[in-house]
């Protein structure tokens, strides 16, 4: 049964000017939640797409329940686009736990590249010099975590194998001291430890490419990252 705190609940001291806010205080934490209801996409993002033939790949909000990214290549192999937010706004920091969540659906798991998470700002996010992110390569479904501080270029055991079209949520979590722990549909899978964090701040950013040709279709339902202060 759930418990009903009438007067609210307060995560500060009491001398704190929120602490009569009656609902967490939501400045504790930098966040950003993107469940794609708004347009244009590129209001909030830089869009850069890989088009070898006459059709351009492209970023679209739908009209499904929930609000939805949908990433359509082009025709050729390696078509794609990504999406990085404006500015680089998160920096991982020692004693600052740091949080990522996310839930997407695949067009082909196999033949398909992908990636969302943190990066250093690149229009070739899965070259970016800093990274920490969800990442599947081409010819593989299987999805891992990605780290990269400019000097070492470290990856989790898998966390998850994807199936075409169907919609998984993974999630990150840094533990503010040496630890990442990873998670597929809300499940603990793996823990990366003695990681090297990226030194510099670093921007959400969101993915997909083709690996065979023919457009295909990847959604992204939302993308969190929370920080502490």
């Amino acid at each position: 049964m759930p418990t009903h705190f009438t007067d609210g609940v307060s995560n500060v001291i009491s001398s704190n000017p929120l602490y009569q806010f009656g609902m967490l205080d939501p400045t504790k934490y930098h966040i950003i939640f993107d469940d794609f209801d708004k347009l244009p996409i590129a209001a909030n993002y830089t869009l850069t797409a890989i088009s070898g033939g006459s059709g351009t790949s492209a970023i679209t909000s739908q009209d499904v329940d929930g609000g939805v990214a949908r990433l359509t290549t082009a025709a050729d192999e390696l078509d794609g686009i990504s999406a990085e937010w404006l500015s680089e706004s998160f920096l991982l920091e020692s004693g600052k736990k740091t949080f990522i969540k996310t839930r997407l659906s695949v067009g082909d798991a196999v033949q398909s590249g992908w990636m969302v998470g943190l990066h250093s700002t690149d229009t070739t996010p899965r070259d970016a010099t800093l990274r920490f992110f969800f990442e599947s390569v081409d010819a593989s479904a299987d999805v891992y975590f990605n780290i990269d501080d400019n000097t070492t270029d470290a990856d989790s055991s898998t966390i998850a194998t994807l199936s075409d079209d169907t919609y998984i949520t993974l999630a990150a979590y840094y533990d503010g001291v040496t630890s990442v722990e990873l998670f597929a549909d809300d499940v603990r899978i793996t823990t990366m430890t003695d990681i090297g964090l990226p030194g510099a701040e670093m921007a959400l950013g969101f993915g997909y490419w083709n690996g065979a040709a023919g457009a295909e279709t990847t959604d992204f339902d939302y993308v969190f990252i929370a920080k502490e202060r």
